[in-house]
């Protein structure tokens, strides 16, 4: 900053300093305007919350209200359903373990009587060949009898009669064949 003699500033920088003044109050000026605006967008704003605010009270508390009281009155209904759902499942696995307990037990009664009819099945055969042997020895042994008795009188007979003798080819009774 130049000096004049007397020690005052010069016109330059007067002007200067008083267009930094002025813009310095412009700036000002617009920052209270803005915070103004600012002021009057908060306060609006304020009221809009507010009512907002009037407005869940009124509307969304007592909805709120009624549902804590539906769940506070169905927490017991609740509970009890849990535990009839936990004794039923108990219940069920408790019956399936005896089913899967008759059955295994079905099965193995199962697998014996099959065990059973099949000695069954092979006693009776045995007893069945046995039977058929005794009614072959029972019927063919008083056949070879009479057959041998037979060809005695015959033999006798053709002796008696002419000194011939008669044979025969064939056996009267077969052993193997009078049985099926």
């Amino acid at each position: 900053m130049a000096l004049q003699a007397n020690g005052r500033a010069t016109m330059n920088e007067q002007s200067l300093l008083i267009a930094f003044i002025a813009v310095t109050s412009v700036a000002v000026v617009l920052q209270t305007l803005i915070l103004a605006g600012m002021f009057f967008s908060t306060r609006k704003m304020g009221q809009r919350i507010e009512a907002l605010s009037t407005k869940v009270e009124e509307q969304v508390l007592p909805l709120v209200e009624k549902v804590r009281g539906i769940v506070d009155e169905s927490a017991p209904q609740i509970q009890t359903v849990i535990t009839n759902l936990t004794e039923t499942s108990n219940l069920v696995r408790a019956q399936a373990g005896q089913i899967d307990e008759t059955v295994t037990e079905i099965v193995s009664i199962a697998r014996t009587q099959a065990g059973n009819a099949g000695e069954l099945a092979e006693r009776t055969m045995q007893r069945m060949d046995h039977a058929a042997e005794a009614v072959q020895h029972t019927v063919t042994s008083p056949m070879r009898h009479l057959s041998a008795l037979m060809e005695g009188v015959m033999a006798g007979f053709g002796e008696f009669v002419g000194g011939r003798k008669v044979r025969r080819t064939t056996k009267a009774v077969p052993s193997d064949e009078m049985f099926i």
